[in-house]
């Protein structure tokens, strides 16, 4: 039996609020990885991140390519890694709001508050090159 989950499945698993990995290769050539919230919507990665503060700008202007990891931290281990180039969009308030509100409705409602104040902050849509995914339960009898 295939480790690799189906559609549905992956769906499923990024419905829940977890934190992604976001990494990015800087201008020096050293790897940076950030924990982000984010919004899996009809098949792309919605993200926010800070532009400046995070050298997010940076990297993405050096080496735009990125990858994310987003992994269970219970058993059997399930996981998405996704590959793509972000497109980087200006902060939209309701968009903030349905990315933070999935880790708590008071905490993500304050948390927009703060980021729409935030100059630096923006949105990255990624639509993947490639996604890979495994659930190690499958299979297992």
């Amino acid at each position: 039996m295939s480790e690799e989950m189906t559609g549905e499945e992956i769906d499923a698993f990024l419905a829940e609020p977890r934190m992604a990995h976001f990494a990015t290769i800087g201008s020096n050539g050293e790897p940076h990885v950030r924990p982000v919230w984010y919004l899996w919507r009809y098949g792309i990665l919605w993200m926010t991140t800070r532009r400046n503060v995070r050298d997010t700008g940076r990297d993405l202007d050096a080496h735009p390519e990125v990858a994310v990891s987003i992994a269970s931290e219970e058993r059997p281990y399930r996981a998405v890694v996704v590959h793509g180039r972000p497109e980087v969009l200006p902060k939209d308030e309701q968009l903030l709001l349905d990315i933070s509100t999935r880790y708590g409705e008071e905490l993500g409602r304050g948390w927009v508050s703060i980021a729409m104040r935030q100059s630096d902050r923006v949105i990255l849509k990624l639509e993947p090159d490639t996604l890979i995914s495994w659930d190690y339960g499958k299979g297992d009898d």
